[in-house]
């Protein structure tokens, strides 16, 4: 039986609420995603880029997250951002950023759609999930 990929509704709410802020300015939300073994924890992170309609992760930060997750015994399976005036939707350089195999969450921050994706092989799959 294949696992359901769910989120908390309060976690999405949140990240919808960002999102639309951030969009205001043009600006970008960005965090992973955490495998728990019941749903998955959202945990927002810095974004580095000084580029509007941009987001870039710092790589210690990313690093640190996944080595407290490992000792939790969880683990970290992909990552979210927001589009501040595009669909919910990976673009190229999303999925060529992305590890291959990994979900990718992202909200639209006009329209406030949250969609999530498997990035594999250099595409994006469009997946459903639960909210808890």
């Amino acid at each position: 039986m294949r696992k359901r990929t769910r989120f908390r509704r309060s976690d999405i709410r949140l990240l919808i609420s960002g999102a639309a802020d951030f969009a205001k300015d043009g600006r970008e939300i960005c965090g992973v995603l955490i495998d728990n073994g019941h749903f998955l924890q959202i945990r927002q992170t810095r974004n580095i880029s000084k580029e509007r309609g941009s987001f870039k992760f710092d790589r210690r930060e990313l690093n640190s997250i996944s080595r407290a997750a490992e000792k939790l015994e969880l683990k970290v399976v992909g990552t979210f951002h927001s589009h501040p005036c595009w669909f919910a939707k990976p673009g190229e350089s999303d999925i060529q950023g992305a590890a291959d195999n990994s979900l990718m969450l992202i909200i639209d921050g006009m329209d406030k759609e949250v969609r999530l994706w498997r990035i594999k092989n250099n595409r994006g799959y469009a997946l459903t999930f639960e909210l808890i």
